[in-house]
């Protein structure tokens, strides 16, 4: 297993298969893999599918995945930080385009599913992506870091221009039973009193600030903040309106 962090932000990882199903290291961060040799049926919840060399798919914490290969298969996985993903509109950070593309890769009902780009320019772009960061993380000089995360910028931006269901469609969007109910419950405390702190939701929900974060992450691609935002604005809109009205 060959690996290699970038700024806390980003983790490469190459190797075969099995040794990444096996691993707990990278079980909370989500990921996208790249099938760089082998053949076999990959395993996720209840789904299945076949893939091949070239094959590209989804790794998100909660869904783990399970390999059958029919020949050794190899990968190069790109893991995510997820609070920096949720982040993306932040114009500190130095990977805004790259997480606001992931983010959007995660944000539609069939992420999980394998990816197949459509453009024979851009397959062949990323297969030579592929070769050069995996060449770098076996020899790595002085100017490998910044060309791994470039070449991974790259990377996730050419998979996302080639899957047209990638645009983020807010009042569509799909939530799980357990952060509906999360967020059902912030916005009536909001409603009911609109100075709410995290800290103080956090404490009426009886869950640690950090934990209440992760949750709302991962089951919205938002922080807690951006979402207290979004409800208060949406409440004040609201009571305006309802002024107006009178």
């Amino acid at each position: 297993m060959k690996e290699l962090n970038i700024d806390q932000t980003l983790n490469l990882v190459s190797c075969e298969a099995r040794e990444l199903e096996q691993s707990s290291r990278y079980g909370g961060l989500f990921g996208i893999a790249f099938v760089t040799e082998g053949e076999g049926v990959l395993s996720c919840d209840d789904d299945s599918w076949h893939y091949e060399e070239q094959a590209i798919f989804l790794l998100s914490p909660g869904h783990p995945i399970h390999f059958k290969s029919f020949y050794r298969t190899n990968l190069l996985t790109i893991f995510f930080d997820p609070f920096r993903i949720a982040g993306a509109a932040d114009p500190l950070n130095s990977f805004t385009g790259m997480f606001r593309a992931v983010r959007d890769l995660f944000s539609v009902p069939s992420f999980l599913r394998p990816k197949e780009l459509r453009n024979e320019t851009d397959r062949l772009a990323v297969t030579h992506l592929v070769r050069l960061i995996e060449t770098e993380l076996g020899h790595l000089q002085d100017s490998s870091r910044e060309l791994v995360a470039n070449s991974a910028a790259l990377l996730v931006n050419l998979v996302k221009r080639n899957l047209p269901d990638t645009q983020r469609t807010e009042t569509g969007t799909q939530y799980s039973e357990e952060t509906d109910r999360v967020l059902s419950q912030v916005r009536k405390m909001l409603e009911q009193t609109d100075h709410l702190t995290i800290q103080e939701i956090a404490a009426a929900m009886n869950m640690s600030q950090y934990n209440l974060n992760k949750l709302v992450i991962k089951g919205t691609g938002e922080t807690l903040k951006a979402i207290i935002s979004r409800f208060r604005a949406e409440l004040t809109s609201n009571k305006l309106a309802a002024t107006a009205d009178h």
